[in-house]
This record gives structure tokens, C-alpha cells and sequence, in this order.
């Protein structure tokens, strides 16, 4: 656990911002240079990402707000300490989809286009911004005894790195939607493997965190939400192309 880089006196520098940051700038570089092959200048990618990152980062900071509201009615100042990490990824997801999706119809992007492009590109942020979390100490999994057990400082027990488990599934995912994308691929089916991909494997990981309680038998929030994550992409995927027009 490595929760600041350096701090100059009050003002600290935390490792989970600076991963995040570097997530977001990678993946938004990245898919920039990709926006010519669907027609889209890239300033033009780049400005509809920085909107819908802002719309994912206020979804994630409001549905965590939300789930732990006691904490933040006793201390309200600490909703705007990002730096303190408190971001949950399926309200990321959907602030930036609903973004976006208001922005591209205003703009007149080309919709499943536009998706599949950034889809590969939000696997690989989430990879990087994981191993923040890990360095943050949040998300972090069940006590364990396997030999690769993580003991964080202040706590007793050894547990399973799932910040690192989730990073590497999604490093796997991002490569493979990446490789997919080098040949034309029907529309909005980038979007069906990657609901399908993250939603499957959140699902599972989700049995070994630590953090998150159940609310359905042994079911957690995230886990009922990725299994509608993954039905969405099982609908796309038998829906077909024909159906999807933009």
C-alpha cells in the first residue's frame, strides 16, 4: 500500500489520483488517434471524452456518496476529496452513458461507432485505475490464506488482492477488444463483448471482496448489476447488427 507519492507540507499528492489521471489521459490519447477510422476529427473525440469523463466521474462520486451517505452527513466537506478515492465504477458507467449519449445525439456522432471505439480504450483506464485502488488500499477482498495474500498496514489479516485480479482481467479484455478492433467488426458488438467480458468477470471477483455487503441472499449490488451488464451484452450480441443502425 502506497497511498502518496510525496507531500509538501499540507498538500499531498495521492497515488490514486495520479493512476487515474494517467488512465484517463492514456485512454483518451489513444482512442483520439483512432477517431479518423470512423470519420471523427480527433479534437472532436477528445472533447466529447473529457465530458463524459466528467459525467462518470460525478455518477461514481454520487452513487458512492449514496452508499455511504452516515459517513459523509457527519462530514459533508469530504464529498469533494477525490484524493481520498470513494468512486463506484457501475455510477461511473452510467453518468458517462448518459453523457453521452446526450452528447452525441446533439452532436450527431455516429452512436455504436463512436462506442465500440472507446469501449476497448475504458477496459484498459479501469485497468490502470485499479492498481490505484490497490495502492490506495480500497476494494479490497476476503481474508485469505493463499501465499500471494496481501496484508495492508493496520490490518491483521492477509487478503486477496482483487484490486490486482481485477486489473489483469481487464489489462486481458482491453488487449483483446484492441486486436478485435484491427479488422472491421459488425456494429456494437465491441459493446457486447466488453458488457459481457467485465460483467462475467465482476461477477466472479466479486464473491472474494471484502467491502462489499450483500444485498440479495449472497448477492452483492455489483453483482446483480453486472449480471444485467452481461445479459446486455448477450442481447446485443443476438440482436445483431441489423438492428443497430448508428
Amino acid at each position: 500500500m502506497y497511498p502518496i507519492v510525496f507531500r509538501l507540507g499540507p498538500v499531498a499528492l495521492h497515488t490514486y489520483g495520479v493512476l487515474l489521471a494517467v488512465a484517463v489521459l492514456l485512454a483518451v490519447r489513444l482512442a483520439a488517434r483512432q477517431a479518423p477510422r470512423i470519420g471523427l476529427e480527433p479534437g472532436r473525440l477528445v472533447d466529447f471524452c473529457v465530458w463524459v469523463v466528467v459525467g462518470g466521474v460525478l455518477g461514481a462520486r454520487l452513487v458512492y456518496i449514496a452508499q455511504h451517505w452516515p459517513m459523509y452527513r457527519a462530514a459533508p466537506w469530504e464529498m469533494l476529496r477525490l484524493d481520498h478515492g470513494g468512486l463506484v465504477f457501475y455510477g461511473g458507467l452510467l453518468g458517462g452513458l448518459i453523457t453521452g449519449l446526450a452528447l452525441g445525439q446533439r452532436w450527431r456522432l455516429p452512436g455504436w461507432a463512436t462506442a465500440d471505439l472507446l469501449l476497448p480504450y475504458l477496459a484498459l483506464a479501469q485497468a490502470i485505475g485499479r492498481i490505484g485502488c490497490f495502492f490506495n488500499g480500497c476494494c479490497y477482498g476476503r481474508p485469505t490464506t493463499v501465499p500471494w495474500g496481501i496484508t495492508f498496514p493496520g490490518d491483521p489479516f492477509a487478503r486477496h488482492p482483487t484490486q490486482l485480479y481485477e486489473s489483469a482481467a481487464l489489462f486481458l479484455l482491453a488487449a483483446l477488444l484492441i486486436r478485435r478492433a484491427r479488422r472491421p467488426v459488425a456494429p456494437g458488438t465491441q459493446v457486447a463483448w466488453y458488457a459481457i467480458g467485465y460483467g462475467g468477470w465482476r461477477f466472479a471477483v466479486e464473491f472474494l471482496r471484502g467491502d462489499n455487503p450483500a444485498v440479495l441472499g449472497p448477492l452483492t449490488f455489483s453483482q446483480l448489476l453486472s449480471v444485467l451488464l452481461a445479459l446486455v451484452g448477450v442481447w446485443l450480441l443476438r440482436r445483431g447488427p441489423a438492428h443497430r443502425h448508428r
